[in-house]
């Protein structure tokens, strides 16, 4: 600004200023001369008294231009004048003009240097972010960490090549990506098969899918889809066909956001830019998406890989992508809905997005949030099992911050948790921490081996298991004294899994051991959430490890002591009985303490036509088809909670591992009627499991309504007498 230009703003400011208190001044000084109570004049009926203005409103006044004078004192504000501050804006607004740009950009081998070069330069990727916030930001967000349908162009994957060429071109003609709706073309079917099947290219990706099925779907996708993407899915960018392998998604890459787009397909447009950016500006441009790349790169570099690798092991121990993954969806993205007695919660994006993810913590705040229950915008729902991984040591909280930082970005939002008043109002949280959370460290008895050592950290801290196995009260805080006695979590029963539990069904260290590794043991199949944490964490760690999770649970700990007087089970099977041949409608059963040979008869008559075709005419089950049913863990437990759920819910495939799977199990929810299910849910119990006290049809009446009321349940039995089945006359 000329210093003609700069005094006449100098002038008129201090003018105004001067008018201004003037006045305030003049009418605070005729404030004492008003009557409140003489009237001036009269309208409609109403007078208009001659009242003074108020003091406070002047004082105010007063007050507010004695800052503004204070403020251009100090501040720029008045001409040229910078303020006593010396302050200067480094907005940018204020940021390197065109002009400047060239010259800049010119110093460069003449303008025609690389993008990698020009981002060496602070004063040109300065402007690129200008022109990045003003022209790209919208789309690809403030880091060019990109969102759903637009692209990171912070990472090292290109949809049309990462040249400066690409980029170019890409700034300059825009690009516009189709991809065909094959809705008209493929069956549901198809289309189903193709999208799990693309899905589970993605080779750290854990798919719960038949291999029948991912075989169909690579038949669809030969037929259909190589053309664009390739016969390898590797993509192609010349057409701008996306690499369906590795784990980075533009679109939305849950299994049915991949059905959505391979039913609907796709256009995506990026306009050009050609007419409102110069080729300088472009280069700028250029420069940043380059400097964002590099400080993602070196960011990267900077990580420990040994240390990025420690922390996936302990990752896997915690079972973190079960629960920050959405059913089908893409890991750590989140949107698992959690329902507790106060509303839905969701679990959050916790990848390396900086804005939907946890790509933006510091350390400090991913400690607060693991150890603490502090997240960065508020207190955490003790959903987030903090209350056990606050007994992680800080050497792990490293590893496992150097893994969560080494993530792909998710583009996924998190969604709206859905909780009633007050237990919407976070700050509410804190009041529960200091209730119900024992921050005291774990204690090890000086006698315990290492072994044992080991498996009551990865249990009680990483492995988290007391958070479903162990009872909650009415705030949902764990019952510290029924450690380990079993809770009802997602229609099932976790189990009751103490040392006495454990001894009594004759689990031994071995037993639990490949329980926990593979799935499965002499003593059943994992099935339900339990499958989902051998087939997400147990399953990945060291034979030793678990182990070590095993000879802790076998032998106890304090609030979960073993008692060895308890007699251990000793179940016979069926022995010589011969099954009669029933109609499972109408045959009437009498309760298994009869003691009546024709009756035992007729229950295992019953047992062969339902259950004796998958588990075996004598219960020890048939490979690939069902597991044993003679000294499973689950008909020997001393609950049969989980026994009639899985007779009323059914059973589908968990896929840990295709060549030891099997079949779908069958509901019987409207094929027996509640009494004999009682009854037949007995005699298999006392032949298979040795449990001798029988299950009574209020029981089964009971899971049944658990089931009904939490959506897991099917239709109500169709073809039995409506008074012993309909919700409404479940026995209380």
């Amino acid at each position: 600004m000329s210093t003609f230009w700069s005094g006449w703003v100098i002038i008129l400011t201090l003018i105004f200023l001067a008018i201004m208190i003037v006045v305030v001044a003049y009418y605070w000084k005729k404030n004492s001369a008003a009557n409140a109570n003489r009237t001036v004049d009269t309208f409609d009926g109403i007078d208009e008294n001659d009242a003074g203005v108020p003091n406070l409103l002047l004082l105010s006044y007063l007050i507010a231009f004695i800052i503004a004078a204070v403020f251009l004192l100090l501040y720029p504000g008045m001409g040229n004048w910078q303020g006593l501050m010396k302050w200067q804006s480094s907005s940018e607004a204020a940021s390197t003009s065109p002009t400047s740009l060239v010259k800049q950009i010119s110093q460069f081998s003449n303008g025609e240097a690389s993008y990698q070069t020009l981002s060496s330069s602070p004063e040109v990727v300065v402007a690129g972010r200008a022109l990045f916030q003003t022209h790209c930001a919208a789309c690809h967000l403030n880091q060019a960490q990109g969102q759903l349908h637009f692209p990171n162009l912070s990472d090292t994957v290109w949809l049309y090549g990462g040249s400066d060429e690409a980029i170019h071109l890409s700034i300059v003609k825009g690009r516009n990506g189709v991809m065909a709706g094959w809705k008209d073309i493929l069956t549901e079917e198809e289309i189903e098969h193709v999208s799990y099947y693309v899905a589970s290219l993605e080779k750290s990706r854990i798919i719960a899918e038949p291999a029948i099925n991912l075989e169909l779907g690579k038949t669809v996708f030969d037929a259909n889809c190589t053309a664009c993407h390739g016969g390898d899915a590797k993509g192609n960018t010349a057409i701008g066909a996306p690499n369906l392998t590795d784990n980075v998604w533009l679109h939305d890459g849950s299994v049915e956001g991949i059905i959505a787009t391979v039913k609907y397909g796709l256009n995506n447009l990026m306009p050009a830019f050609e007419e409102q950016l110069s080729d300088t500006e472009i280069q700028a441009l250029g420069a940043y998406i380059r400097h964002q790349g590099n400080n993602q790169n070196e960011k990267l570099s900077a990580l420990d890989p040994d240390l990025v690798s420690k922390g996936q092991y302990l990752a896997y121990a915690g079972d973190c992508i079960a629960c920050h993954t959405s059913e089908g969806g893409e890991p750590f993205g989140g949107g698992l809905g959690f329902l507790t007695p106060f509303g839905t919660l969701y679990s959050t994006n916790i990848s390396a997005h900086p804005t939907y993810g946890i790509g933006d913590y510091t350390y400090d705040e991913f400690y607060d949030a693991l150890h603490k229950g502090k997240g960065k915008h508020g207190y955490l729902y003790p959903a987030m099992p903090y209350s056990s991984y606050q007994y992680v040591t800080d050497e792990d909280t490293q590893a496992l911050w150097a893994y969560m930082q080494s993530l792909n970005f998710v583009n996924t939002r998190n969604e709206e948790n859905k909780m009633m008043f007050p237990s919407n109002i976070r700050l509410g949280l804190l009041g529960w921490n200091i209730a119900f959370l024992n921050t005291d460290p774990l204690q090890y008895p000086a006698d315990a081996t290492e072994q044992w050592k080991r498996g009551k950290y990865l249990t009680m801290g990483l492995g988290h298991c007391t958070e479903c196995h162990t009872p909650r009260n009415v705030a949902q805080a764990l019952i510290e004294k029924e450690l380990f006695q079993g809770n009802l979590i997602d229609g099932w029963k976790a189990p009751n899994i103490t040392a006495t539990e454990l001894y009594q069904d004759r689990w031994d260290v071995k037993t639990l051991t490949d329980f926990l590794k593979t799935g499965h043991s002499d003593k059943g199949t994992a099935f339900g959430g339990m499958a989902e944490v051998v087939q997400n964490s147990t399953s990945f760690l060291t034979e030793q490890d678990v182990a070590a999770i095993s000879e802790y649970l076998i032998t106890g700990d304090k609030y979960n002591e073993l008692d060895r007087s308890v007699p251990q089970l000793n179940p016979q099977g069926f022995g010589d009985l011969m099954p009669a041949n029933v109609d499972i409608q109408t045959v009437e059963l009498k309760p298994l303490s009869s003691n009546d040979p024709e009756n035992e008869a007729k229950l295992y008559g019953l047992y062969v036509q339902t259950c004796g075709a998958c588990h075996g005419k004598d219960g020890k089950g048939r490979k690939g088809i069902a597991p044993t049913l003679l000294n499973n863990g689950i008909i020997m437990h001393s609950d049969p909670y989980d026994t009639i759920a899985v007779t009323i819910r059914g059973l589908s495939p968990n896929f840990m591992e295709q060549d030891s799977n099997f079949m779908p199990m069958s509901s019987f929810n409207s094929v027996i009627s509640d009494a004999n299910l009682a009854k037949l849910i007995s005699f298999v119990r006392n032949k298979l499991g040795d449990r001798t006290v029988p299950v009574t049809l209020e029981e089964v009446a009971e899971v049944r309504k658990d089931l009904i009321k939490g959506g897991y349940a099917g239709n109500i039995h169709a073809t039995t007498t409506p008074e012993q089945n309909q919700p409404n006359s479940i026995i209380e």
